[in-house]
């Protein structure tokens, strides 16, 4: 006697054929396949989009352009005379004059004053604090202006007013307290303050000490430089590797310390699906993959490593496919490696991420036959147990 329904096992090898043939297209995957990402220049959805092939020369060249010192950018936040100090109102001066015998002014008005071993006779004229007006008063000499000279030019001026009543005066004028000309220094440092400009000028190293140094770890501090409505950051491990960056500073900049962790995300066969931080002095594309645990060897396509960003028009001078930008004036990039090619390796190694970047990895094309096996066994071994169990033959 039967015990089982022959019809059923015609029916559900039926269905077995129908769900295979349309099993491909809903097979799941985590991203794009390496053919719709290589197909930009033909997709019109995903027209304005620059694919750009990396090999060790380019990735060089990138890197020798994040590397280089902002030169031409750092003229303009960079003090062209740090030695040359004006003075501003708020300093205090002080003013020492002496007088060759036997005429001796300041010594017959009884002003304080000293004899040196020579004769003649130095006075020391109170400390003054530059006013508002920019002056300052001498005696007989009347109302000197300061404001947005040097300390000689003032002196000079002074002796020029005595000329006439002193004998052979001479003049030094000393800056006692500096409160016109200053920078700020703020952010994550120890003691956000304001420190002196002085003869000589202030670097950006020491600007940061005199607040006490920075409370984060260098590596993910950056510094930003602010001058007249003008913006620069800088890494501060950058600044204190490249002296050249350790510009001297003007009246009124401020320095900002920064602790903004910097990431990369990264996604598809890959060890980890994460979203990295790294040090503000940038990491490469090889050490970005290494923290995330390497590529999946099981599912990774090597062919198929992209790193997806956002760059200037001048980024390179010829782009694969015709020029567009999106509102911001950017242009949309994807730069595609291929890890199967050794010299790869040390393109990967050389290649800069920047913050926001996007790696993502592709599946190779025998994870898809992997996935269409495993949907096989899944629907085989059901029937397999049916047969077992006498309900289809």
């Amino acid at each position: 006697m039967t015990t089982g329904y022959p019809g059923l096992r015609a029916l559900t090898a039926s269905l077995l054929l129908a769900g295979l043939a349309g099993c491909s297209s809903y097979m799941p995957y985590a991203g794009p396949r390496v053919g719709p990402v290589e197909n930009v220049s033909h997709n019109k959805t995903l027209r304005g989009i620059q694919l750009v092939k990396v090999d060790y020369a380019l990735a060089h060249q990138i890197r020798t352009r994040a590397d280089t010192p902002q030169l031409n950018l750092l003229r303009d936040f960079s003090n062209p005379n740090p030695r040359l100090y004006t003075v501003g109102p708020g300093d205090t001066l002080q003013v020492y004059i002496w007088e060759a015998p036997p005429a001796m002014l300041f010594a017959s008005a009884g002003v304080a004053n000293s004899t040196t071993g020579s004769g003649s006779v130095m006075t020391s004229i109170p400390e003054q604090m530059v006013g508002s007006n920019g002056d300052i008063i001498i005696p007989f000499a009347g109302k000197i202006s300061c404001a947005g000279k040097t300390l000689d030019d003032i002196g000079a001026e002074i002796r020029a007013r005595l000329k006439n009543m002193a004998h052979d005066p001479q003049v030094v004028v000393r800056l006692v307290s500096n409160h016109a000309q200053s920078i700020s220094v703020v952010g994550n440092v120890r003691k956000s303050t304001q420190v002196p400009l002085i003869p000589g000028g202030v670097s950006v190293l020491q600007a940061l000490a005199a607040a006490g140094g920075v409370d984060k770890p260098v590596n993910k501090v950056t510094i930003q430089l602010s001058h007249q409505g003008k913006v620069l950051q800088l890494p501060l491990e950058d600044v204190i590797r490249h002296p050249e960056e350790n510009v001297s500073l003007r009246a009124g900049d401020v320095i900002t310390a920064l602790y903004q962790p910097l990431h990369v995300t990264v996604m598809g066969a890959t060890t980890q699906t994460k979203e990295i931080d790294f040090e503000a002095s940038g990491i490469s594309l090889a050490q970005a993959l290494a923290r995330a645990g390497g590529l999946n060897g099981n599912e990774a396509d090597a062919k198929a490593v992209f790193v997806f960003r956002l760059e200037k028009p001048d980024f390179l001078t010829n782009w694969p496919e015709p020029l567009q930008t999106n509102a911001e004036g950017e242009v949309p990039v994807v730069f595609r490696f291929d890890f199967s090619n050794p010299a790869t390796l040390f393109a990967a190694q050389e290649f800069p991420i920047q913050n926001k970047d996007l790696i993502y990895v592709a599946s190779a094309p025998i994870t898809d036959l992997q996935k269409f096996l495993g949907l096989i066994v899944q629907i085989v071994y059901p029937i397999q147990g049916l047969s077992t169990a006498g309900i289809v033959k």
